[in-house]
């Protein structure tokens, strides 16, 4: 269970993180987008969830460029963060949206092969 000063610095990397990529010129034209943040108790490594656009054509390209940054990164929020130590990150690939997207696709299937049953009426009924 995170937490109150987990949450809180996993927000405050996520903020800076996400400012640290809007001003990187070396992402080749990927749109990255931090789904999460998740740091263990300890603090010492911070998992960063990323998504991309297209996911299956670009998450090891993008994970590339991540963890080729990593390190400047890191050092940039260490030092506007002043923590004592700075959260070694770690880029993991998200795939809860790809997750979310088969389990609606499978759910709208279930919708389209079950017989559709009529809707009450409200016409025949009286007003009190």
């Amino acid at each position: 269970m995170p937490t109150r000063r987990t949450v809180r610095v996993a927000e405050v990397l996520r903020k800076e993180l996400a400012a640290c990529l809007s001003q990187s010129l070396d992402l080749e034209g990927l749109l990255i987008t931090i789904s999460s943040v998740e740091l263990p108790p300890d603090m010492k490594q911070a998992y960063i969830y990323v998504s991309t656009l297209h996911p299956d054509l670009e998450e090891t390209q993008a994970l590339q460029v991540l963890n080729r940054n990593r390190k400047t990164w890191q050092s940039s929020i260490g030092r506007r963060l002043g923590l004592k130590f700075t959260p070694q990150l770690i880029f993991r690939f998200d795939h809860a949206i790809e997750r979310g997207d088969r389990v609606m696709e499978i759910l709208t299937k279930l919708d389209l092969n079950t017989p559709g049953e009529p809707k009450p009426s409200h016409d025949n009924e009286e007003e009190p």
